[in-house]
């Protein structure tokens, strides 16, 4: 499931060292991995080897494009997807890593958090191939126009029987590592369809945390990076501890902002119904689907971001949960939602809900400034 990207404005300025040292802002991007921008920004002394640790950042995401993209060919994701039901498929260490992380958020989150969608998100047209112009239909469930016709019930129905992640099982065996693609399968119109995966929906958590441990071992530890703006790590601003401006998007005005918050080492993660949708006779058919219905979610949450305190101890686990708690808040209804956050020790929360007419703000960050006509809540 792809993340929605949303637009967080961070103010950024020269810091200075208490003892007046001046650091030089530096800022390195690339579109090569996860189909997303990814930046970052350091504010180092110029004895800080900030190409080099660009140059590492980018052989980590180049590996994890490598081995967890569902659509290239030698990828682990890629040859699950397209093994047959009941196999052992060997996969490397990493990629047996993030399936462990997403089978943890998948139980904690009650499912609401689930890996296993990849065929319905297709299905609904929100993979990659729908954003090239040159689309055009290639499987027996594809529409001409996929953002003015509905699919068929009789394939939401199918792919939804394929989606029971709790039955995916993993394993380490002699240093080799093996994901077990369950017995499910279902023909439609003579065409035999299994389980397929996507761990986009934490793969981009999960890079930010490696980012900023390689962005450590560098020594770099004022400034900030971001993937897609839909995942960040935020750095220290400087070294009097002063903290980032952080600004959300409205969901409502894409053209204007409905909170300020104000955040320092933190881990940031949104995902929201407004980004990637479109309309079919006045209905919203957005890119999240529930893992229940198999349909787009249809409920009064229109964006959710979370914020978890940077720990060096547990950065790549937390950093990739909160990617997937982010989904799957967007899923929940808003009472379920509340009671989830309220569960987890320092995870901060800023939910943006459409009642009727009325907009609401949930969160639990007391200082947080509500800069629109929401009603905090």
């Amino acid at each position: 499931m792809k993340k929605v990207i949303i637009l967080i404005c961070i103010l950024v300025c020269v810091v200075m060292f208490a003892s007046c040292t001046v650091l030089h802002n530096k800022t390195l991007s690339t579109f090569d991995y996860f189909s997303t921008v990814i930046t970052m920004n350091a504010s180092t002394s110029n004895k800080v080897d900030v190409e080099g640790a660009w140059v590492e950042m980018q052989k980590a995401l180049s590996d994890m494009d490598a081995k967890l993209s569902p659509y290239k060919e030698d990828s682990d994701i890629y040859k699950f997807n397209h093994a047959e039901k009941d196999t052992k498929v060997e996969v490397s260490k990493l990629t047996y890593d993030v399936f462990m992380i997403a089978m943890d958020a998948y139980t904690k989150t009650d499912g609401a958090y689930n890996p296993a969608m990849l065929l319905l998100s297709d299905l609904w047209g929100f993979t990659d191939r729908f954003t090239y112009d040159n689309y055009s239909p290639i499987y027996p469930y594809d529409r001409q126009k996929p953002n003015e016709q509905l699919p068929s019930d009789k394939y939401v129905d199918g792919f939804l029987s394929l989606t029971d992640f709790g039955l995916v099982e993993g394993e380490e065996k002699k240093d080799k590592y093996y994901i077990y693609k369950p017995d499910l399968s279902i023909d439609i119109d003579g065409v035999n369809y299994t389980m397929q995966l996507d761990f986009g929906g934490i793969v981009k958590g999960y890079a930010a945390a490696v980012l900023q441990e390689i962005a450590d071992r560098y020594d770099i530890n004022y400034g900030y990076i971001t993937l897609g703006s839909s995942s960040l790590a935020l750095l220290e601003r400087g070294a009097t501890g002063r903290k980032w401006d952080l600004k959300l998007k409205d969901p409502k005005d894409p053209n204007s902002l409905y909170l300020r918050a104000y955040l320092i080492s933190v881990f940031i993660s949104t995902s929201g119904n407004y980004e990637q949708y479109y309309e079919i006779d006045g209905k919203r058919y957005c890119h999240i689907i529930n893992p229940t219905t198999g349909r787009p979610i249809e409920n009064e949450t229109l964006s959710c971001t979370l914020a978890y305190r940077i720990s060096s101890r547990t950065a790549i686990n937390d950093s990739a949960m909160l990617d997937a708690y982010s989904t799957a808040l967007m899923v929940m209804d808003f009472e379920t939602a509340k009671e989830f956050i309220n569960s987890k020790k320092d995870l901060t929360a800023y939910i943006a809900l459409n009642n009727g007419d009325k907009l609401k703000v949930y969160t639990n960050d007391e200082q947080a400034k509500i800069l629109k006509d929401y009603e905090r809540i």
